[in-house]
Formats: structure tokens, sequence, C-alpha cells
């Protein structure tokens, strides 16, 4: 880990894309203040928020980035110089989980957040 102390702020909820960050952050034991967004009351919406992410959605860093796959990949090349929880840039398997990243938050996550969203619009809690 880079031995600058790291000033980030977390701004998520217990959705897919919000979690994710979150266990990035701890398993690579970088410091964070984390704020819980109420997605039930479009906390995302509200101009404080927009502010830090245009899009309106969680997952956001205080550094302005609001896609949760830029966030891991910010933080593991920022961070994780150690390989803790990735690869050596340029290898194989460094290419097989950018892979894996962008089918993840592309595919798997967005069916999932779709899911949330209609659970949310019925009543129900995910």
């Amino acid at each position: 880990m880079s031995s600058e102390k790291p000033d980030i702020h977390l701004y998520t909820t217990q959705t897919p894309n919000g979690i994710k960050i979150s266990i990035t952050l701890e398993e690579l034991g970088i410091p964070y203040d984390w704020t819980k967004i109420d997605i039930s009351k479009n906390t995302q919406k509200e101009q404080w928020f927009l502010d830090i992410n245009p899009n309106g959605r969680i997952p956001a860093l205080t550094d302005k980035l609001f896609e949760s796959g830029a966030i891991m990949q910010y933080l593991v090349e920022r961070y994780d110089s150690e390989h803790k929880i990735s690869f050596a840039k340029g290898s194989r398997e460094h290419i097989e989980m950018t892979n894996w990243l962008f089918f993840m938050n592309a595919g798997v996550g967005k069916s999932t957040a779709k899911s949330a969203s209609s659970h949310h619009k019925q009543g129900r809690n995910c």
C-alpha cells in the first residue's frame, strides 16, 4: 500500500455496487470514512450529491469517482502495490481480472440493479 494516507470518503448503500467498494477498501486496509445514502428517499438526486456524482448514483468517492468498476480499479492501482487482491499490470491474470470486472459491471451488476430497483418500487427491502 502507498505510504500516503488517503483522504477517502465513500458515499454508498447496501447494494452490490455499493458493497463491493467497501470490500475493496477493507481488503486493502485503506482507511476511509463513509456516508450511507438513502436511495429510498432519493438522497442521491439531491444537489449536494450531484456535485459529487453528476449521474446521481452510488457509489461515489470524494475523488469524484462514481462508477464501481472505476473506483475498484483506482483503489487497486493506487494502493495494492503488494497485489493482495490484484495481479501485476500487463500479466495474463490482470487482463482476465479486468475482463471479469467489466463483465460484472456491464452484465451481472446491471441485472442485479434492475431487480433491486423493482423490489424497491414494490416496497420490499433487498
